[in-house]
């Protein structure tokens, strides 16, 4: 069974702002979304963040890892969008971009 955890402060796109419930259900789900894409808290330590194509969910290796999903995006202009406007907000908060950080950033919008 795939363990998905959705952070509260999660970063969408304008199309999938317009139906996030909707989103949310398909990479659950495991549907075939062409183009869907999920940024998540790295999956180690030399990482800022992890990019998914919706299909890699698929994978038993990824149903075994516990991810956190910051962000969601119906395409791949979508997943540029946000992960600029992620940077610009975490250099912001913490006056640099790094693993640390966006993982201090993420911890406060969980508590």
């Amino acid at each position: 069974m795939q363990v998905l955890h959705w952070n509260a402060g999660i970063y969408m796109d304008e199309k999938v702002k317009k139906k996030p419930k909707k989103y949310r259900r398909l990479v659950r789900k495991k549907k075939l979304v062409k183009g869907c894409y999920c940024i998540t808290l790295p999956a180690n330590e030399k990482n800022c963040m992890d990019i998914y194509s919706s299909r890699e969910f698929w994978f038993r290796y990824n149903e075994k890892r516990n991810l956190e999903i910051i962000g969601l995006a119906a395409n791949k202009i979508g997943v540029v969008e946000i992960l600029g406007q992620m940077v610009c907000d975490i250099t912001k908060a913490f006056g640099e971009m790094n693993a640390q950080n966006v993982r201090a950033y993420f911890k406060g919008f969980c508590e």
